[in-house]
């Protein structure tokens, strides 16, 4: 008879194998649902450098389905219904400004309502379903916000203002009013500001510096008012502001929900001075730095 003994080593090694292979029977094993994700999430996220929102949705077939192809249908169907709740919630809780936010929004106006779920039954799907040996399946679906959201809350009808020259052409810290600059980034680590549809920069005295006035609306529509990222060096590196970007620090965040941000009174003079004779701040060329 042969020796059927086994060591422990081997018991050991022969069941992380099976883990491995056999992984879960649903979901993805990873932190967040994508990479890109400013801030990691299991259901559902924004890419806030590009503004992009992201869900995935997961289904399972219809316990009496007649054969495998109506199983994989139903499971489909059930998994982009999913999808399509987890981002609506995700768009629910957006701050569209630093005192309003999407759910508020919806509730007060049924317009608004209404056109933010129209909107999202446009979504798209993007790359292949994921299927599990359970028979459910995985989808991945995502939007611009600003294909999202309406553009009449965040972008101004008529044509941007202009901001005030200040009496003086002051050098801020991190911005020389006699260069020319390719966009303009603001270090906000260590304020607690968060993501916003519609940001604000002002000065020390909430005098408005950038926002949705000042900015050309056909630049707030294809991108929004500004971009977030991790890092200064990620910021530099953005299609939006790249070459030659102004970068300054950002003092606090105000308001209640935290998207507004106040610079200094040298860099707010600064940026005043540049906007009469440059177009980066109208054209929403604008970076944030996040914890």
């Amino acid at each position: 008879m042969k020796d059927l003994r086994v060591t422990t080593g081997g018991v050991l090694a022969m069941l992380a194998l099976l883990a491995l292979l056999a992984g879960p029977a649903t979901g993805w094993a990873q932190d967040s649902i994508d990479s890109r994700c400013t801030n990691p999430s299991d259901t559902a996220c924004v890419d806030w450098e590009a503004g992009v929102a992201i869900a995935i949705g997961s289904g399972a077939p219809m316990a009496n389905a007649a054969n495998q192809a109506v199983r994989n249908q139903s499971a489909l169907r059930a998994a982009k219904l999913d999808a399509y709740r987890n981002i609506l919630e995700l768009v629910r809780g957006l701050n569209v400004s630093s005192s309003s936010s999407m759910k508020d929004l919806m509730i007060e106006n049924d317009t608004v309502r209404t056109e933010v779920e129209g909107r999202l039954h446009g979504v798209r799907q993007v790359g292949t379903p994921k299927y599990f040996s359970d028979g459910s399946i995985q989808v991945k679906i995502e939007a611009r916000l600003t294909e999202v959201v309406p553009e009449n809350l965040y972008a101004e009808s008529g044509p941007p203002r202009q901001l005030e020259a200040p009496g003086m052409a002051p050098s801020g810290a991190g911005v020389d009013a006699g260069r020319v600059y390719t966009g303009l980034i603001i270090d906000a680590r260590g304020t607690g500001v968060l993501p916003a549809i519609s940001p604000k920069v002002l000065d020390p005295e909430g005098r408005e510096i950038y926002g949705s006035a000042y900015v050309s609306r056909e630049f707030v529509v294809s991108q929004g008012m500004a971009g977030y990222v991790k890092s200064v060096d990620a910021a530099r590196q953005n299609d939006r502001v790249k070459g030659n970007p102004a970068v300054i620090k950002a003092v606090e965040a105000r308001g209640a929900n935290k998207a507004d941000l106040v610079i200094a009174q040298q860099d707010a003079d600064a940026l005043r001075a540049l906007s009469q004779t440059q177009t980066f701040l109208r054209e929403s060329r604008v970076m944030i730095v996040l914890d």
